[in-house]
Order: structure tokens, then sequence, then C-alpha cells
């Protein structure tokens, strides 16, 4: 593995860690303190994050997407509405790219609302991150806009 990616592992069939587990707890790049407040060791920045929901119909593509690293081609699929998609998007990353990751997941009403890691998380790393940034923060600032109110009228 590159070191300037890392990836989780699977956890059960076609299950894998969770993003944040794995990057905040687990990765060594950050430091914990009072339980809640996490911070990057060496840019001393806080983590962002975001989600973009995604009907189950493009799953499949998604996925495929996500193989090859193509996260604008991700970007491109049409989002669903906020909150009624079980197919996601995940992001965590900091500003300056020194740590970026993603995850496709998978909300599971049926199984006592469940999340579920479809893919390994990603976490892209220094020159690595700094180059999937940007569509970090594009997941981040279109989660604002996906949960439109159709009756302010």
């Amino acid at each position: 593995m590159s070191t300037n990616m890392m990836a989780s592992e699977e956890i059960a069939p076609r299950e894998y860690e969770d993003l944040f587990d794995f990057l905040i707890k687990g990765s060594g790049l950050f430091k914990t303190t009072l339980w809640i407040f996490h911070k990057h060791k060496e840019t001393k920045e806080k983590p962002q994050y975001g989600t973009r929901y995604y009907e189950r119909e493009h799953q499949a593509k998604i996925l495929e997407l996500f193989e090859q690293n193509d996260f604008e081609g991700i970007l491109a699929i049409p989002p669903g509405k906020w909150g009624e998609c079980a197919t996601q998007l995940v992001t965590r990353y900091v500003e300056s790219g020194a740590a970026v990751g993603f995850q496709i997941e998978e909300a599971r009403p049926h199984e006592e609302g469940r999340y579920v890691g479809l893919t390994p998380a990603k976490v892209f790393l220094n020159d690595e991150g700094k180059r999937y940034v940007e569509r970090a923060r594009k997941v981040d600032q279109e989660m604002i806009w996906l949960d439109d109110d159709d009756d302010e009228d």
C-alpha cells in the first residue's frame, strides 16, 4: 500500500471499518481530547465532514467509480434527497489536505438503523490528500442545499 494512502480493513464479508473510526480513532493522525475533540497531530486542524445521499439505483455505478478513485464521477451523479437515501458518500478531511478520507456507506433501517461501510475507507495523505481535498469540500458544501424544504412558498 502507498505511503500516501491508507485503507480500512474488511470486518465482515463485504463490510468495512467505518471512516470515522478508521481515520480519527485508528490512524494515529489525530489527537483526541475530552473524548470528543479531535485535531490533526501535525497541522492542528479540526476534521471537517460531509455526506452526500444517492438513490439506490446509482449504487453499483458509485461503487465502481469509488474503486477507481473517480470522486468527480461520483459527484456528477445526481444526489438524492438529504436523509432519505441509504447510499451515501461520506468524507472526513482537514482543509490543508494532510488527510482526506472517503467511503461509501449504506444505512440499513431493516437492521436497526445500522450503517455499513460498503467500501474500504480510503484516506489520502499529504500531497495525495491535496489532490482530493476539493472533492471532499464539494460534498461538505452540498450537504446544505440538499435539504430543500418544498413548503417555503
